[in-house]
């Protein structure tokens, strides 16, 4: 049955959105009419979808968007929760559409309700939809799909999910005082030198005695603020386009990402989060049914670029020649030594599922403390170089009044 996408006024005059099934424009009216609502404007939801592509693509140039996996983790948990209530799939669809507040994704849904309807497999559905739901997502719900265990494997997404919201949530929260203390402290310096100095310059003029270097340095920074604020804006800007720029290509964002792991501290614990994000993605897959070299190959999918997602599409092409896959984990730095065992242990005991979720959860655990330290760490550093700064402004400020009261006295 078609959807379409409509806007109309409620019987307090107030304008509200949503979509509405029917097989013709006239039953939508018809229907809306009787819900006590008057449209205003009605079109199919593919239409609106398509006039909403500029900005679906302007989005793909932010690279963090939080609301995503929050909704993608609701949903896929309310899908469980429904399916294994007994509830059809196309009623649970219907269900949380008409209950989402996103209305893009609230679209979204309503035409995978309705490709479902018409006999496509969920799995064909979502995955017409690659910008929305990942290629590790619909691997699992295929193999749920086919293994006629879907409302299971949704409960392991939906736990998976979860755990990843959460884990960014904590990583948000935990830079949330540092960053905050930093954008401070530079609106202060950025105040000083802008206003404060610059009403100092003519007094130090006046003066008439030769400057001490941290009050010639500070009067030449403020200057150039002053003077070409337009142009380190510009550079700044600048700067940060070509770097997005050149980690769009693979090999670069590879480079760079090995880069970032070898850095002292921050690196080791960044790369435990890629590690045990791979380990745990492999665990969600085989417990669901899918096979170890496709599990391999969607893990790696849902890891886009990063160089753990090269590692685990070599990993795939060993087991499909014969190999363990603790053997085809390789012997490199990114899948250390305890992995391998814990793997190896996992096959020869055939509990690699459990194996891999104990692994999964160590790492997790171990990052959530790592990331804590690291916090605690970050704060007293920020607070010492802003210390610094403030403190060697004040030097440049008050060295030559101090020099000339000595002239003077």
């Amino acid at each position: 049955m078609p959807v379409y996408a409509y806007r109309a006024l409620d019987q307090s005059g107030k304008t509200v959105r949503g979509v509405v099934d029917a097989d013709t424009p006239q039953k939508a009216r018809r229907r809306l009419r009787f819900d006590g609502l008057h449209p205003i404007e009605l079109s199919p939801a593919s239409r609106l979808l398509a006039r909403a592509e500029p900005l679906a693509r302007l989005r793909k140039l932010v690279p963090f968007r939080p609301n995503r996996l929050r909704l993608l983790a609701g949903t896929t948990r309310q899908a469980a929760t429904l399916l294994a209530a007994g509830l059809p799939l196309v009623t649970a669809l219907t269900t949380i559409q008409e209950q989402t507040e996103d209305q893009e994704f609230g679209h979204i849904l309503a035409l995978v309700r309705e490709e479902v309807t018409g006999g496509e497999s969920l799995a064909n559905a979502l995955a017409r939809r690659p910008d929305v739901f990942p290629m590790d997502y619909i691997h699992m719900i295929r193999a749920g799909e086919l293994a006629g265990s879907l409302d299971e494997v949704l409960e392991r997404l939906a736990g998976n999910l979860e755990r990843r919201q959460t884990r960014r949530a904590r990583i948000g929260a935990a830079l949330t005082y540092p960053a905050l203390m930093t954008l401070v402290g530079a609106a202060v310096l950025l105040f000083l030198l802008s206003f404060i100095i610059p009403t100092l310059t003519g007094l130090f003029d006046n003066l008439g005695a030769a400057l001490p270097w941290p009050t010639r340095l500070l009067l030449a920074v403020s200057e150039t603020l002053k003077q070409y604020w337009w142009l380190v804006v510009a550079g700044l800007a600048g700067v940060v386009l070509a770097f997005q720029r050149y980690l769009k290509k693979e090999a670069n964002y590879r480079r760079f990402e090995g880069w970032v792991f070898r850095l002292p501290v921050m690196g080791s614990l960044f790369q435990r989060l890629r590690l045990a994000q791979a380990i745990r993605g492999l665990a969600v897959m085989t417990s669901g049914g899918v096979t170890l070299t496709r599990a391999l190959t969607a893990t790696a999918d849902g890891m886009g670029r990063s160089l753990y997602a090269e590692a685990l599409r070599t990993a795939a092409q060993r087991v499909g020649q014969g190999r363990s896959l603790a053997e085809s984990l390789g012997t490199g730095r990114l899948f250390p030594p305890l992995v391998r065992r814990m793997v190896a242990v996992g096959e020869a005991s055939g509990t690699l599922t459990d194996m891999l979720s104990r692994t999964a959860q160590a790492y997790e655990e171990e990052t959530d403390q790592a990331l804590s330290a690291m916090t605690s760490l970050v704060e007293p550093v920020i607070i010492i170089v802003m210390g610094l700064l403030v403190g060697f402004i004040e030097m440049a400020v008050l060295l030559p009044i101090f020099e000339i009261s000595g002239l003077v006295g």
